[in-house]
C-alpha cells in the first residue's frame, strides 16, 4: 500500500479544492494560518524581507555609530526648505543634507553645500521635528573633513565642488589638499 504525498513541492502549484475561497483567486492556504504549505522563498520572500530589514538597520545604526543620531528623527518633511531667503550661505535643501548625514554620503554632502554651511541655526526654527541641525552639520563636516584626509571622497567631486563654489572658507586647505 503506497501512501500518497499530500505536501507540494517548492515551486509546484497545489492542487486542493477543498480549500475555501477567500477572495476571487485566493485560498486559505495562501494566508499565514496553514504556514506549512508555504515554500521558503516563494510566498513569504524572506531573503528580500531580510534586505529590507539590512537596509533599515543600517539606516539606524549607522548614524548611531557616527555619533550623529538625531538624523535618524529627521522624517524630511522639507519644512527646512522654507530658509532658502534666510540662509546667509544660500543653502536651499538642508533636508538633503540632514539624509547625507544620515547615510554617509560625502558625494550628496558636498553637492548640497554641507561644506559652506556657517551653522548659523537659522534653518532649525523651521524644523517641526525640532532637531538640532547645525550640530547635525558639523558633525558630517568633520566627518567629511577626515573623508577628504583619508581619499574617501573621488577628486572629481571635490574638483566640481571647488568649482561651483561649494566649500566653506576653513575647509578650502584641507580640500586644495586632498585634490593634489
Amino acid at each position: 500500500m503506497t501512501e500518497k504525498n499530500d505536501t507540494p513541492k517548492i515551486g509546484e502549484k497545489r492542487q486542493d479544492t477543498s480549500q475555501p475561497v477567500i477572495l476571487p483567486g485566493i485560498h486559505r492556504y495562501q494566508f499565514f494560518t496553514n504556514l506549512k504549505d508555504r515554500g521558503w522563498t516563494m510566498n513569504l520572500d524572506r531573503v528580500a524581507l531580510f534586505g529590507i530589514v539590512a537596509a533599515m538597520l543600517s539606516d539606524v545604526i549607522k548614524p548611531l555609530l557616527r555619533g550623529n543620531p538625531a538624523t535618524i528623527y529627521c522624517y524630511e518633511c522639507r519644512a527646512c526648505y522654507a530658509t532658502q531667503d534666510r540662509c546667509p550661505v544660500g543653502i536651499s535643501l538642508q533636508a538633503e543634507l540632514v539624509v547625507a548625514g544620515r547615510v554617509s554620503d560625502y558625494d550628496r554632502f558636498i553637492r548640497n553645500g554641507g561644506l559652506k554651511c556657517i551653522r548659523c541655526g537659522n534653518c532649525q526654527s523651521y524644523c517641526v521635528q525640532y532637531l538640532p541641525l547645525p550640530k547635525m552639520f558639523a558633525v558630517m563636516q568633520q566627518e567629511t573633513r577626515e573623508a577628504m584626509k583619508n581619499g574617501v571622497i573621488p577628486k572629481e567631486t571635490l574638483k566640481r565642488a571647488l568649482a561651483q563654489g561649494l566649500v566653506g572658507k576653513e575647509y578650502i586647505d584641507d580640500l586644495v589638499k586632498a585634490i593634489a
